[in-house]
């Protein structure tokens, strides 16, 4: 068999002569994968291009069905951040998260299973071209998904019981605080939580990575000596016994290093791009020209380096399965496809056109319009305190178009502006909102936590807002519900209707449920969603704005809300270079901590030349 043939002297055997040189054996390996990579340069490149074009053919279409998938088991057409959570929770949205990070890990574990056979001799003594690398891959479709899934399994039933209990943790100490006075007072509990929690994610961590080491040889023991792979991941764990720790140590670094190589050229890249543009000199089209320069540089040196990060993962895995046995493995003959060259050339030719096709997509995507809608959050709320009237007359001043504030309810009915559930962060009382009077309320400072100088701003009433705002800035009001203020919504919109500022109001909310009930209140108010993470059909969504997170705002995002009529704004945005970069994208709004920062970068690009502009554009694109 050929088991019987892999001898003891593997990993686990290998004791002083395997690992107790330390450093010594880090070079070796690193030299050994190193001279792999540039002996098989070329079938690898190869194959990297063709796995490239492979994820974005049936990758990203697949990520979208799964998402779909996802949204259509829910039984809705979107689900925002409470909606996500509530489901993912369920039989159903576990076995989402199983199958969704399976094929995550399949994908991961296709790239590998090529570039480990190319290096990898069959029994005639021969490497594998990258075509013929690509078709044996493709022949394992199911082995490597079962693998994949067996791991992804394996590792979140390890990780469970540290994430509840972390979540227990979290609730016993911290869950009688709004989760936003935690992040921004750091009350005492906090201090009690982050060693225990940061016990329970080292080992958290330290589990999942003796698995992942313990599992590591499964690929290649899969790959080159037909295991199947329950067989293969035993046969694994059995080859690293004994020297877990060794092996993580050799395992775990170099794959550290061969990640972060990506990492640390991007940042060393922005840096020196955003020195050099700094002082390109003129005229216009000799900056275009050097723009278009740095980044053609930019893409082709990315290129490279995730090669070289991923194949030296890769090869190192391929060299410690060698290491471990002694045997030769038996890698099966197949016979590939006739006229695969032409095959590989068209596979490069496709990614060709694709990426001038993408770089023709960039340059046309950019939107020509100057203007943006400037949405000053909870006022200017870095020169003042948040929600408060200081903070709205600041932003009028610093020239917000609309001033968005959080409503809440105080135990007498009374609408105030209010953030948190709690007075805590803001007036030093723990009481929440909808335990307190509004007559007790008004004695309380809530000024003093920003600086002395606001010492005598007091939680203003809905009211009190609109009439300093009335005629000067538009209301961009998110109603704060909660089962303890049942009557927030209807009475939300009657004070709007008595105030008469329902044309100058944008409703927003968490919930979309919410939205609903306020559209059936008063068809006249527009509506705004705001979401922090969120799936499904955009286009679909019937309110007049959608307020996303700006880490999720994409060009995507922009076009489902030109196709569904509504517009696009964007949270919280507060520097000049995102600012410019969600303009150039085309965004509806930003909303934003800073108005007047805001302000000045609607007034540089006023200021802007068409080619000045351009530039800009293409800058921003990169950093």
């Amino acid at each position: 068999m050929v088991w019987a043939k892999c001898k003891k002297s593997c990993i686990a055997g290998a004791g002083s002569g395997g690992y107790s040189s330390g450093m010594i054996i880090i070079r070796e390996y690193a030299s050994q994968v190193w001279g792999a990579i540039t002996y098989h340069k070329r079938p690898l490149l190869a194959f990297h291009l063709y796995f490239s074009l492979l994820a974005l053919f049936v990758l990203s279409p697949l990520a979208g069905w799964t998402l779909a998938g996802l949204v259509q088991l829910s039984g809705s057409t979107m689900l925002g951040n409470e909606d996500l959570a509530r489901f993912l929770l369920t039989p159903t949205g576990i076995a989402w998260v199983l199958l969704a990070a399976s094929f995550v890990a399949f994908f991961l574990f296709f790239q590998s299973a090529g570039m480990i056979l190319i290096a990898a001799r069959d029994q005639d003594d021969r490497f594998h071209t990258a075509s013929n690398a690509l078709w044996r891959v493709l022949k394992r479709f199911t082995d490597l998904f079962k693998l994949a899934s067996m791991q992804v399994v394996s590792h979140l039933l390890l990780a469970a019981p540290s994430l509840l209990l972390l979540l227990w943790l979290f609730q016993w100490l911290l869950g009688d605080y709004d989760i936003y006075y935690v992040v921004n007072v750091h009350p005492t509990e906090l201090f009690y939580f982050l060693p225990l929690a940061t016990m329970l994610l080292i080992a958290l961590l330290l589990g999942n990575g003796l698995l992942y080491v313990s599992w590591s040889m499964a690929l290649p023991a899969m790959l080159l000596d037909g295991f199947k792979p329950r067989v293969a991941l035993t046969r694994s764990w059995q080859l690293v016994k004994g020297a877990r720790f060794k092996a993580a140590r050799l395992i775990l670094l170099i794959a550290i290093l061969t990640l972060s190589l990506p990492i640390v050229f991007t940042l060393t890249f922005e840096a020196i791009g955003a020195a050099l543009m700094a002082w390109l000199p003129g005229p216009t089209a000799v900056q275009v020209t050097l723009m278009g320069l740095l980044i053609v540089l930019y893409v082709l040196l990315a290129v490279v380096l995730s090669f070289i990060a991923i194949s030296a993962n890769s090869l190192l895995l391929l060299k410690l399965y060698l290491r471990s046995c002694g045997h030769t493995p038996q890698v099966f003959a197949e016979f590939e496809p006739r006229a695969t060259a032409p095959l590989a050339w068209s596979f490069e030719l496709v990614m060709a056109l694709l990426a001038l096709g993408q770089l023709t997509y960039v340059a046309q995507s950019f939107d020509t319009r100057t203007e943006v809608l400037n949405i000053a959050h909870r006022g200017a709320s870095i020169d003042a305190p948040e929600n408060s009237l200081a903070a709205i007359e600041k932003a009028i001043e610093q020239g917000a178009d609309y001033i968005e504030l959080d409503v809440q309810q105080t135990a007498d009915g009374v609408l105030v502006l209010l953030h948190d559930r709690d007075l805590l962060r803001v007036a030093g009382d723990q009481r929440a909102i909808w335990d307190i009077s509004y007559a007790e309320l008004a004695q309380l400072d809530a000024g003093s936590w920003f600086a002395p100088a606001f010492a005598a701003e007091q939680v203003p009433t809905l009211a009190e807002a609109v009439e300093l705002m009335r005629g000067r800035a538009r209301l961009y009001l998110e109603v704060k519900t909660s089962p303890a203020m049942p009557t927030l919504v209807e009475d939300t919109v009657a004070a709007l209707q008595q105030l008469e500022f329902v044309d100058d109001t944008l409703i927003a909310a968490l919930s979309p449920r919410v939205l609903d009930q306020v559209r059936e209140l008063e068809p006249d108010l527009r509506t705004s969603l705001l979401v922090h993470t969120a799936i499904g059909a955009f286009t679909r969504q019937p309110y007049d704005a959608l307020s996303l997170r700006d880490a999720v705002t994409g060009p995507a995002e922009l076009r489902a809300a030109r196709s569904g009529g509504y517009q696009l704004h964007v949270w919280t945005v507060n520097n000049s270079s995102d600012m410019h970069r969600y303009m150039d994208m085309g965004v509806d709004g930003i909303i934003t901590d800073l108005p007047a920062l805001l302000s000045e970068v609607q007034q540089e690009r006023a200021d802007l030349s068409a080619g000045e502009r351009l530039l800009l554009r293409m800058r921003h694109w990169v950093w």
